[in-house]
């Protein structure tokens, strides 16, 4: 670091250290998930829904599609829906009611548009939601897609706790002599870093603190993200749409900024519920 005599002058990194900044590009990433990548996460998902599991699914869908009676009480869209999936993965015609490949049933909706995106295609996302029930892989998911992406992009990414980072927010407004803000930031020094950072990921975002103080920063934070084309993964136990749905304990709801709501709605989706599963639980 270089220190400039001039006490209003921030510090500045200096250009000796440019060949090391790549090993900590990355930060806030909590020791439990700093292992995984999205490989890792993949294989941690098939043991979590075995081969067995997604077989019988297979084989009870192919079931009602083929069955007339049971097929006319499906929808029509969620019936080729069904049978796209079907389709993927390419059942043998040898009698056994054996299957190809398990992969398009068995991955979490989403998945595989989330890879596509991050290894393959140049199209800017600005918004990512992951969502799924407790201990679904949330955060892993958001971690690994984090590293690839900082990794594919060659730029630095954070990851940070939003119940946390309320924490600290409200701890800038009523204490600031507090031991958790040694440093006397504001609210404006405290969020400097996730308004510029190349990629965002926001854990936990449904569980953000109801100060309105609080609320308005984060609004303010993805108002800022998404008109600089910033990318920013979120994670929620449940889709935004859904918890629209429960106003009292969804604190961005507090603001009625129909534009921020409308935004997340339209982000690019992870549900992390085996594909199939999720379809045949529609029915």
């Amino acid at each position: 670091m270089i220190l400039d005599p001039n006490p209003c002058v921030p510090a500045r990194i200096c250009n000796c250290s440019s060949g090391t900044r790549g090993e900590t590009a990355i930060q806030g990433i909590p020791t439990r998930y700093r292992e995984v990548s999205m490989e890792t996460f993949w294989e941690w998902w098939k043991r979590r829904f075995p081969d067995a599991q997604v077989l019988r699914e297979l084989d009870e869908a192919n079931a009602q599609l083929e069955n007339e009676i049971l097929r006319e009480t499906i929808p029509i869209e969620l019936q080729n829906k069904i049978a796209g999936i079907l389709n993927k993965c390419t059942a043998k015609n040898d009698g056994e009611g054996g299957w190809k490949s398990l992969r398009p049933a068995q991955e979490p909706n989403g998945f595989g548009a989330l890879k596509t995106w991050i290894l393959k295609d140049h199209k800017s996302i600005d918004l990512c939601w992951i969502d799924g029930p407790p201990g679904s892989g949330r955060s892993s998911l958001a971690s690994a897609a984090l590293k690839a992406w900082c990794e594919r992009f060659g730029k630095a990414g954070l990851f940070v706790s939003v119940r946390t980072l309320s924490q600290e927010l409200k701890d800038t407004y009523y204490d600031t002599r507090s031991w958790q803000n040694t440093d006397f930031q504001s609210e404006r020094d405290r969020m400097a870093p996730f308004l510029v950072a190349p990629c965002l990921v926001l854990d936990d975002f449904d569980r953000m603190d109801s100060d309105i103080r609080v609320v308005r920063a984060f609004v303010q934070l993805l108002d800022y993200r998404w008109s600089e084309h910033l990318t920013t993964i979120i994670t929620a136990a449940k889709w935004a749409d859904t918890l629209q749905s429960d106003r009292e304990t969804y604190s961005i709801m507090k603001l009625e900024d129909a534009s921020t709501l409308n935004r997340l709605s339209q982000a690019r989706r992870v549900e992390l519920v085996p594909t199939l599963s999720r379809l045949l639980r529609s029915i």
